[in-house]
């Protein structure tokens, strides 16, 4: 079974894998792995949801293993915050947009620095970015 303070670890350890990747110019690889950085740290919000004692919904259950950052966003339960956020962070609007568009099926692709830059900034940046904000709701 995986805690939430092993998924917390895993984004811990997959950002600064993506970081390093981004670094050393291997942009496929850090954009792709970046984007999964963003799951898992939904993924560790959604594991507040959980009640010990209680068996969840199926449907809820299988809504947590989509790959889709907007749904998993909607499962968490922060899709009012997000936009909130967003209508007075412009910085953080553009970010999500970003993120917003990454998929698993990227693995099949090869990205070029353009397209990895806005991703690896939209999580690094500690003012207004999309990790910051996610690990608000741990």
């Amino acid at each position: 079974m995986l805690t939430k303070a092993a998924i917390e670890r895993l984004v811990e350890a997959r950002f600064a894998e993506a970081i390093s990747l981004f670094d050393a110019k291997h942009f496929s690889g850090a954009y792709y792995l970046g984007g999964y950085v963003v799951e898992l740290a939904i993924k560790a919000c959604i594991a507040n949801v959980f009640q010990q004692g209680a068996i969840p919904d199926r449907k809820f259950v299988n809504s947590i293993y989509d790959d889709n950052l907007t749904a998993l966003i909607r499962v968490a339960g922060l899709e009012a915050d997000l936009k909130a956020k967003a209508q007075v962070d412009a910085d953080f609007a553009q970010h999500w947009e970003y993120i917003a568009e990454w998929s698993e099926s990227v693995r099949y692709q090869l990205v070029e620095e353009d397209k990895a830059k806005p991703l690896i900034e939209a999580l690094r940046d500690e003012n207004h970015g999309i990790l910051q904000w996610i690990k608000m709701y741990w």
